[in-house]
């Protein structure tokens, strides 16, 4: 029920919501009529996206996208704007070239990414095609991941894959700030696929199925997918343990990511206990104030550990942890959808 306050809100917002809206609309329609053009690259462009605000698990299928095509044999390299980052112009990761390890320098997400994935570059610009250009000279790269490309029209691309997280998947059928829609959705006819993500979780998948069919027909294929936390790695240490190994185990939650309650229904789903959640804004800027207080408040409730994720702990580099130890979550990829996700990659790749 929508009290009296919400309804001044939302009569106060509409207004500027709609011209947002119309100028989202605008903007799609001009690449769509070629009044704007979209510039290629000679290298595969593969895009991975969404068209909700929040975490659909794009990075973990960036991860696994370069992984997969760079033990094929492919030269990758990934491509990011580095949303959040403090610096400006053209950085590059895993290029030999880096002076520092800061997240401010590059982003969380890109410093993430270059650790789990030590032998692919990272090329972080907000200009994907000055970016693509400089990574095909510099890496020789002949497949590029675009991460978060899915509404950055001004670069072509060979295979543009959607994902759409199954808990919620249409952002309650509104663009922001009414709903977490980015576009409209008549964006999903895009998509040369869509990849369900947490396809584990309850979800209406009847009606899912039927916008996705309504908006892109019957030949763009679906796919689920979900993630699953298989090791937790010590951020003191660096070592890293079987997940099996912390069941029965109870631990606070520490995390600043675009849908917390998805990382607390994984941790519950290794058998371990929740005693508290500190959820913080996406991309948040950690203090040692603010871990100091996680740690003991861990304490007065008992926990075992305090886990996190791997984003966050890009930004909890440097920090004292006190009695209590911390834990990155360690996530993978995992599909009976497999066979078909690695066979349409490969495609792109000698179709270009």
């Amino acid at each position: 029920m929508i009290d009296k306050t919400d309804k001044l809100k939302r009569a106060l917002l509409w207004l500027p919501a709609k011209l947002y809206e119309l100028g989202v609309r605008i903007r799609v329609v001009a690449y769509e009529t070629e009044h704007l053009k979209s510039k290629s690259l000679r290298s595969t462009v593969i895009s991975v996206g969404n068209i909700t605000h929040g975490g659909t698990g794009k990075t973990p299928m960036v991860a696994y996208i370069a992984r997969y095509l760079a033990e094929e044999g492919y030269r990758v390299a990934i491509l990011t704007r580095g949303y959040s980052r403090k610096s400006k112009g053209r950085r590059a990761l895993n290029s030999g070239d880096e002076t520092t390890n800061d997240y401010r320098e590059y982003g969380d997400e890109p410093l993430m990414l270059a650790r789990a994935l030590p032998r692919v570059p990272l090329v972080i610009d907000r200009n994907r095609y000055e970016g693509g250009s400089w990574a095909e000279r510099e890496f020789s790269a002949d497949a590029l991941i675009l991460d978060d490309g899915y509404q950055h029209l001004a670069l072509a691309r060979d295979l543009n894959l959607l994902l759409l997280d199954a808990t919620d998947p249409f952002g309650g059928f509104e663009m922001a700030p009414f709903g977490r829609l980015r576009e409209p959705l008549y964006g999903l006819k895009r998509a040369d696929a869509v990849i369900v993500t947490r396809a584990d979780r309850p979800t209406d998948q009847a009606q899912m199925a039927a916008i996705i069919k309504y908006f892109c027909g019957e030949k763009v294929p679906v796919m689920y997918v979900y993630s699953a936390i298989t090791h937790l790695r010590h951020l003191a240490t660096g070592e890293v343990y079987d997940i099996q190994e912390f069941a029965g185990w109870n631990v606070a939650l520490l995390c600043g990511i675009g849908n917390p309650q998805a990382f607390s229904a994984d941790i519950l789903q290794t058998g371990m206990g929740i005693t508290s959640e500190h959820f913080f804004d996406d991309h948040h800027d950690y203090t040692q104030g603010e871990l100091d207080r996680v740690i003991e408040s861990a304490q007065r409730e008992g926990a075992d550990a305090i886990v996190t994720t791997e984003k966050d702990a890009v930004r909890l580099d440097g920090f004292r942890h006190g009695e209590v130890p911390v834990y990155a979550a360690q996530m993978e990829i995992q599909s009976e959808d497999e066979v078909r996700l690695k066979s349409l990659l490969l495609r792109a790749m000698i179709k270009k």
